[in-house]
């Protein structure tokens, strides 16, 4: 039998999601699993911590010029996770009818992951235009004799 078809006929019964996890994952402690995996969605610092601090500011396109294509790598995968939380939390926040603390958060994450695309988009220029430049002048100088 499929096992796909098998956790989807489980859940409908109302298992939850774990017999969706592979059999290594549970042979841990299930129930400390799962919320760790949903843990990385859900903001570390206190509630009422991030009323009262002040948030950072994003990184512009200048320094971010000064980075490896790696560390604009991780940089971006840390984004992305911090977009994903950020949005989980607006969502849980939406749902209780409470107010999102420091809404800014999500525009300074999305800033920087534009500065990102900004940057590798000139790198990719950059390496196309060293690319078929040098063809292009190869053309030329055949061209001319």
């Amino acid at each position: 039998m499929n096992p796909i078809m098998t956790a989807k006929r489980q859940l409908c019964r109302g298992r939850g999601l774990l017999p969706l996890f592979s059999s290594q994952t549970r042979s841990i402690s299930s129930s400390t699993l799962l919320l760790s995996k949903l843990d990385q969605f859900r903001d570390p610092v206190s509630r009422e911590r991030r009323f009262s601090e002040a948030v950072g500011r994003s990184w512009t396109v200048k320094e971010l010029r000064r980075k490896s294509y790696d560390d604009l790598h991780k940089l971006w995968i840390v984004l992305y996770k911090e977009k994903n939380m950020l949005t989980t939390e607006a969502e849980l926040c939406r749902r209780n009818a409470e107010y999102f603390p420091q809404p800014e958060r999500r525009q300074k994450v999305k800033k920087s992951m534009g500065a990102i695309k900004i940057v590798i988009g000139e790198r990719k220029r950059a390496g196309m235009s060293v690319m078929f430049g040098s063809v292009k002048k190869d053309e030329e100088g055949s061209k001319d004799e």
